[in-house]
């Protein structure tokens, strides 16, 4: 049975096609790394995490990692980006909203700040507190 080559190229394009949307969907997923410092108390405590956590860290030299919970009402901008999904923009509003507000009552004020929705405060939630 002969096939037409009309056919031969519409199944090649079809097969074109779905391998192209296969790679741009694949390439831009999104596949962010989360990097969580903890005090050198708690990874001498633990020795298989202390292990296992790279040595190449891409602080600045100088810097301590931050403890958590973070008290955003004093954390310095620095500090703030070590939380996940808090860049340097981020961090510089929140620390701007506390300036001009005189602080954070709750944690859920973070909804305030632009660029802090529901999702990225659940994120967060656990690693900060507003005082005590």
């Amino acid at each position: 049975m002969k096939k037409s080559p009309l056919s031969v190229l519409a199944v090649l394009t079809l097969a074109f096609a779905a391998f192209t949307l296969g790679f741009f969907l694949g390439r831009n997923t999104n596949h962010a790394q989360v990097q969580v410092s903890f005090p050198d108390a708690v990874l001498s405590a633990a020795p298989t995490a202390a292990a296992s956590a790279p040595e190449d860290t891409e602080q600045t030299a100088g810097t301590e990692p931050a403890v958590f919970p973070l008290n955003i009402n004093t954390a310095a901008k620095e500090d703030l980006m070590q939380l996940p999904g808090i860049g340097e923009v981020i961090a510089q509003r929140i620390v701007d909203y506390r300036e001009e507000h005189g602080g954070y009552a709750v944690a859920e004020d973070l909804l305030n700040v632009e660029g802090i929705g529901t999702k990225r405060l659940e994120a967060i939630l656990d690693l900060i507190t507003v005082g005590g």
